[in-house]
């Protein structure tokens, strides 16, 4: 049932009605850690605004923030957890909204974490950095902040006008018009006391060393050639099988420009498959699907339009309708299927027809089984086909689940809720893994996972009914100075090369070869042409 509360209190500004009167959003569009029932709210605040804490890490700034720096400017605290894609999509609007206002306007990401990795300030940096965030993000990994301001599900937004007033708060994605208007209003409104003082900012990216790859998320191989998503690049990078690179499609400036090799642009690009001409990328920030003619060295849109939309059920012409964070993909023939993290669903576009459409999920999250629309998934992002098996990473629930493709019915192997995860080897029905992002057939009856928040890589073996670890010991790292053996830090694809697993070892900016045979991982290093840097 949609209602509204009173927003604001001993408010003046007969515009703010449209603020007060929000539609809540559906129960889709924000994760919930306590009560579903809170979802998609506007509610008034009356606590007044309190200073921070001390002790408390911040990034991208000099110096802890404190009231002070508060008075005088429009703030949004963005209570978020870097995992949850419906966060992700909030970043957006915050951006657009940062460069409107610029200084009048202060955002605040105030971090609270859902998976223990998260709580890792430094983890939490590379995040920030791979996904642009400039403005100042403190880690309330106590949700200290978040109990004080009644957070109760991710993304919510908190307002507060110039004077220092708690106004109210709001849950869910969306709503930019309604923010841009407020704002406006309320720098009006108190355009005497408003402050452009720059706060002390710092940018981690600044404190960062250059790499060749940064963040890569995803990978994939073909007879010839390997693709890899150079995710903050916002690239492809096309090697050969030594590692030598060949090609690379997009720049390190972001966009969504189709045509030839020098002048195409992605924006944080995730999932690759190849066909036999090219290769299928899922350009995760501008919610399309765009393939590389390897022949022509052209890139050309797919499917989608260009905006965020979720469409639960129906047949599209591919080029008609809005995608929602398209994050991995598995080809079959002509079918290519498509890890939609946004909708919480699998998509799969017909190469013949152009048509797209819902899969699998009803766009409601959750880790429900059976009839492939009734099932419910959590941000898939992982894909891998087996024959009559499509695996699926489902990131949120820390899952992983499969649909039988014949008989159109989804199953889950490991995981078991929203909530439920951690670092456990073993049995299938005990196990637990935590966020993970990648998948891979190794052979029938045995799967590779990128257990991406707890920094390894494991094996499912189905016959057995376990789970292994293979790669990493729980702590993120390039190298253990113990034993010499390869660490990881938060892996986000898989492809088999030649025998071998290649996997894109996201926040050491670096791909790692393993060898199942020998159980040997190393460094896949890549030979730089000069020409296509």
């Amino acid at each position: 049932m949609y209602y509204c509360d009173r927003l604001f209190k001993n408010c003046s500004l007969i515009g703010f009605i449209s603020f007060l009167c929000i539609v809540f959003l559906s129960a889709c569009s924000a994760e919930t850690p306590q009560s579903e029932k809170d979802q998609g709210k506007t509610n008034k605040l009356s606590s007044p605004v309190i200073e921070f804490a001390p002790g408390l890490s911040w990034l991208n700034v000099e110096r802890p923030l404190t009231f002070d720096d508060l008075k005088g400017k429009m703030v949004i605290l963005d209570f978020w957890t870097y995992g949850c894609i419906n966060c992700i999509h909030v970043l957006a609007d915050l951006k657009k909204l940062e460069e409107k206002y610029g200084d009048q306007l202060l955002v605040i990401g105030v971090h609270t974490p859902k998976f223990d990795n998260e709580k890792n300030i430094e983890t939490l940096r590379k995040f920030v950095v791979r996904s642009g965030i400039e403005h100042p993000v403190v880690n309330d990994i106590d949700s200290v902040l978040g109990s004080y301001y009644g957070m109760r599900a991710w993304p919510t937004r908190v307002l507060i006008d110039p004077a220092g007033s708690v106004l109210g708060r709001v849950t869910g994605e969306g709503k930019y018009d309604l923010f841009d208007q407020t704002i406006s209003q309320l720098l009006e409104e108190h355009q005497a006391i408003l402050d452009p003082t720059p706060i002390p900012h710092r940018l981690e990216r600044e404190r960062l060393d250059a790499s060749l790859l940064a963040a890569p998320g995803k990978i994939a191989t073909s007879r010839r050639y390997v693709a890899i998503s150079d995710t903050l690049h916002n690239r492809i990078v096309v090697t050969d099988h030594q590692g030598r690179i060949q090609q690379v499609f997009g720049g390190k400036t972001a966009g969504k420009q189709d045509g030839s090799n020098p002048n195409a642009r992605f924006n944080m690009p995730q999932g690759v498959v190849f066909d036999e001409n090219g290769i299928y990328v899922a350009d995760t920030g501008n919610h399309l699907i765009r393939y590389i003619d390897l022949t022509t060295g052209s890139v050309r849109t797919v499917a989608g339009n260009g905006k965020l939309e979720r469409k639960r059920q129906g047949v599209y012409d591919a080029d008609s309708v809005g995608l929602a964070s398209p994050w991995a993909l598995a080809l079959d023939n002509d079918q290519l299927y498509i890890a939609m993290a946004g909708s919480h669903q699998v998509w799969r576009y017909d190469k013949a027809t152009a048509k797209i459409s819902p899969f699998a999920g009803s766009g409601r999250e959750g880790i429900d089984d059976g009839d492939l629309h009734k099932a419910t998934f959590s941000q898939p992002s992982g894909l891998s086909l087996d024959g009559d098996w499509l695996y699926v990473a489902d990131a949120e629930d820390s899952a992983i689940r499969r649909i039988q493709l014949l008989e159109e019915r989804v199953e889950t192997l490991v995981g078991t809720g929203l909530f439920d995860f951690g670092d456990r080897d073993g049995e299938l029905q005990r196990a637990k893994l935590q966020h993970v992002l990648g998948i891979a057939v190794l052979k029938t009856g045995r799967l590779l996972v990128a257990d991406t928040y707890n920094h390894k890589l494991k094996a499912i073996d189905l016959e057995k009914g376990v789970v292994q670890t293979l790669v990493g010991d729980g702590r993120p790292g390039m190298q253990s100075r113990v034993d010499g053996q390869v660490r990881l830090n938060e892996p986000g694809g898989l492809a088999l090369l030649d025998g071998k697993v290649l996997i894109a070892d996201t926040n050491n900016h670096r791909i790692v070869s393993y060898d199942p045979t020998s159980g040997v991982a190393r460094l896949w290093p890549l030979v730089i042409n000069p020409a296509t840097k």
